[in-house]
């Protein structure tokens, strides 16, 4: 009996034994093991109307590599599912079924993916974004002819500390040349130097010099000596300082070259200007750190361009940025909403041209609505024009003076001067009222024309809009994907980065917006 016992309980085991949880199955399709409303299926939905192969041209040299067209689709997805570190991409696509659907196997190295973004991507990955766009504006019926228009600023991937002021560099420079006539003023009363003295001087003109000093060295066979206890001769002298002032010139200028026409530049990123953000700005820690001014244009929630800009304020972006919008979709907008960052003279003149119409705030729309900006009796908008003269509400005559061309401005801009009536000096004085004014009819067409748009019906509506959609990006951008910092350096590095955030985040719109519904 308990033979026959022994002999079932060890067929039982040994049948446990053979049993697997991983069983070995016919080779199937990945692509059915993926839900139906995966984030996956969209994507594929939107690569599958692109033709991305005419994107990158086969090499014939050297052993064939990864396919490009499937490292671009696991490098988009990744910035969808708001993966960007290469080391998780690489990652995924040993684990995630998604992941392995798309590269059909493969699992290409971290390596392959920077390989691909840092080589082959880069010349490419502007009309792969504009080539998308065209596909949502199509398949959403995206209303390009509204385009909201924002700014951030995103922290460069630069030390805070490596700084290098541009009006620092010109003090320096500025020193330096008094220090160099000074040398050639002493080097003058040697009998065989006859050296002109200038305001200015450039790395050419002391080379000669030193290289005159050099042979004068050489010929006297004067010997150099270094170190403590050592006396060196005026040769020497003369010589080491007219080096030491030529490789500082030269290092001025090559400062001055890459600051251009910015105000300052990083160390360890020459294309980042330092800026104040708005965290140091609100807190007044007064630091300034390596900033890159991006710029987007939303329309129906998706991102349809973006730019950056060195400039720290968002106003000198507007004409560049409009500018290169037309070149990708070879038209511009009725109706560009801004803030009242934009709403400047030359903003307005470039709209006007263009025959767009006046949606941007300007600097004190939100306190003309006030009750107590009518009681400034002497702000130029709350004046009375009549012929020649300005008239204040409470009676002060203002007479034009002169007209003042202005220097700030890219257009033609000119304002007129109007300065108080002599007979009413003394009670302008007790007033406090200034003594003169200054009236711009043509930027205060502009803003009373846009102050009557914003304020239309329409005008509310686009208000409101950009809110919540320009506004609303950067706030799920930075907050929802914890995208604050740039990680590569460089500024095409930095818009190819940002073309991929951008990218991932219109597919990842477009599948939220699809099952929304």
């Amino acid at each position: 009996m308990n033979n026959k016992l022994n002999n079932e309980l060890s067929y039982n085991f040994s049948k446990q034994d053979y049993y697997s949880a991983v069983q070995l199955t016919l080779p199937v399709d990945i692509s059915y093991s993926v839900d139906i409303d995966d984030p996956v299926r969209t994507f594929m939905e939107v690569m599958g109307g692109l033709n991305l192969n005419k994107y990158f041209k086969k090499s014939r040299r050297g052993r064939e590599g990864y396919n490009d067209a499937i490292l671009l689709k696991i490098v988009l997805f990744a910035y969808m599912e708001n993966i960007r570190s290469l080391r998780a991409i690489e990652k995924a696509c040993r684990t995630d079924i998604r992941f392995m659907w798309l590269s059909n196997g493969l699992k290409p190295s971290h390596m392959a993916f920077q390989r691909f973004i840092s080589d082959r991507l880069i010349k490419e990955i502007d009309l792969i974004f504009y080539e998308i766009n065209s596909y949502l504006i199509e398949k959403e019926n995206i209303n390009t002819n509204v385009l909201y228009v924002d700014g951030t600023k995103i922290e460069a991937n630069a030390r805070k500390f490596s700084f290098v002021w541009k009006k620092a560099i010109l003090n320096y420079q500025a020193k330096l040349f008094l220090k160099i006539t000074k040398e050639l003023e002493t080097m003058n009363q040697l009998p065989q130097y006859n050296y002109q003295t200038k305001e200015r001087y450039e790395p050419k003109d002391l080379s000669p010099i030193y290289h005159a000093l050099l042979k004068d060295c050489m010929d006297k066979n004067i010997q150099f000596v270094y170190g403590k206890g050592t006396r060196k001769s005026i040769y020497q002298r003369h010589f080491e300082k007219v080096k030491e002032y030529h490789d500082k010139l030269e290092e001025y200028e090559e400062h001055l070259q890459i600051c251009g026409e910015r105000g300052s530049y990083s160390k360890t990123d020459h294309d980042a200007t330092f800026m104040h953000g708005k965290e140091d700005y609100y807190n007044k820690t007064g630091i300034f750190k390596p900033y890159y001014n991006l710029q987007i244009g939303v329309s129906d929630e998706y991102i349809l361009h973006m730019g950056i800009s060195p400039n720290p304020t968002d106003t000198k972006t507007w004409v560049p940025f409009f500018e290169s919008y037309k070149s990708r979709y070879h038209t511009l907008p009725e109706y560009p909403v801004a803030d009242a960052g934009y709403g400047s003279y030359d903003n307005y003149m470039y709209c006007v041209k263009n025959n767009m119409k006046l949606y941007m705030k300007y600097n004190n729309y939100s306190k003309e609505k006030e009750p107590k900006f009518k009681k400034k009796l002497y702000n130029i908008k709350n004046m009375t024009k009549d012929g020649n003269q300005m008239i204040s509400q409470d009676g002060l005559r203002y007479i034009y003076s002169h007209d003042i061309n202005s220097r700030y401005t890219e257009n033609l801009s000119i304002s007129q001067r109007y300065e108080i009536d002599a007979s009413q000096i003394e009670i302008a004085k007790e007033k406090g009222a200034p003594k003169s004014v200054g009236y711009n009819p043509v930027l205060m067409e502009f803003q009373e024309t846009a102050f009557e748009n914003l304020e239309s019906e329409k005008g509310i509506k686009l208000r409101t809009n950009r809110s919540y959609q320009a506004e609303g990006v950067f706030g799920d951008i930075k907050h929802n994907m914890e995208y604050e910092r740039i990680q590569r350096r460089g500024k095409q590095n930095v818009e190819n980065e940002l073309y991929l955030v951008c990218i991932g985040y219109n597919l990842r719109k477009f599948h939220n917006k699809k099952y929304r519904n």
